[in-house]
């Protein structure tokens, strides 16, 4: 499978690059924004590969479309239920070091991302009852910030590292203008940093161009001090089979599994669950769908690799469930 062999380097690239990306956007309860700094699904094909030395940049299009019952705003409570546009820009760029550490090949990560969001609701209690509510953004958000090291041993590929979210997106807590019946609510950025550790692995066997990838990660935010939020600690599961064909295209299908381990804390918290009636805020999500590659063409002088895929969200709890489009177009030099 020349192709396949061909294309692992571009390929895996791409899911390096993706290995640490944001979705800075805070419209609702639970994980204080309803979305989590991390975008779910992001490690899906070749998750655990580290590539060879080399500069590698990706571009990330995101389209999703939510919803969730009940929404807590940059500090503000709404019992409303709430629908969410957001287009999201992701440019990422990875540099794998031609050196080792710890025997395997360490590589560092630069995600920045720019949402475009609309998000839009009826309220349903005083003093904007019965208005139709509808707040936008669309500016740089939260860029996030990898160090990985991976492993090579025969079909199986795996690496482990940190990823670090900073708060330079824009953030205000929200504001209500009543006599013109509108409120500001959505943020670019979450307005605290954030860890997420993890653990990736890719079993990829070039002669039949068969991969099986997974990645588990834990996820720590500090509290926001401007809400008195304390968004709790997270598990993420993602995975993804993927079968390539001789013609470079492949098909697959990725997946993943989000859940809170403890509920959400502080005085904001503690708000939002007596505004919302809420026993728990404890947020889980899964998401499921199909995935196409390509490999083996050029852009720019460079080998280039396209990735789209459908996501569908179900068994959401305190956070939005969406459908999500997403598109990647990856380069490596």
């Amino acid at each position: 499978m020349k192709t396949c062999l061909r294309g692992l380097r571009p390929m895996a690239g791409a899911a390096t690059l993706a290995a640490s990306l944001v979705l800075p956007v805070n419209p609702a309860v639970a994980v204080e924004g309803g979305l989590g700094a991390y975008f779910l699904g992001t490690r899906d094909s070749f998750a655990g590969f580290v590539p060879e030395p080399g500069t590698y940049t990706s571009l990330t299009f995101d389209h999703l479309n939510g919803n969730v019952e009940g929404v807590s705003l940059a500090g503000l409570p709404i019992a409303a239920d709430a629908d969410l546009e957001l287009n999201l820009w992701r440019l990422g760029v990875t540099q794998v070091f031609d050196a080792q550490l710890f025997g395997g090949t360490p590589a560092f990560n630069l995600t920045i991302p720019f949402p475009v969001a609309d998000l839009t609701f009826t309220a349903i209690r005083p003093p904007l009852q019965g208005a139709n509510i509808d707040d936008s953004i669309s500016s740089f958000g939260d860029i996030s910030l990898t160090g990985l090291v991976g492993w090579h041993r025969g079909n199986l590929h795996y690496s482990t590292g940190m990823t670090v979210y900073a708060p330079t997106g824009e953030y205000e807590t929200a504001s209500i203008n009543v006599q013109e019946r509108t409120v500001s609510v959505l943020n670019s950025g979450k307005n605290v940093w954030s860890f997420q550790p993890f653990f990736a692995a890719t079993w990829f066997v070039p002669e039949r161009g068969f991969e099986a990838s997974g990645a588990i990660s834990l996820l720590f935010s500090e509290e926001n001090d401007a809400t008195d939020y304390q968004t709790a600690p997270a598990v993420q599961l993602e995975g993804a089979v993927v079968q390539r064909f001789r013609s470079g295209w492949g098909v697959g299908l990725a997946g993943y599994t989000y859940q809170q381990l403890e509920d959400d804390g502080g005085a904001g918290a503690e708000l939002t669950r007596i505004a919302l009636g809420a026993s728990s805020l404890k947020a889980r999500v899964s998401g499921i769908g199909p995935l196409v590659t390509y490999e083996g063409g050029t852009l720019l002088g460079a080998d280039a690799s396209l990735k789209l895929k459908y996501t569908h969200e179900f068994a959401a709890k305190r956070r939005f469930e969406s459908d999500i489009l997403t598109a990647v177009i990856s380069l490596s030099f």
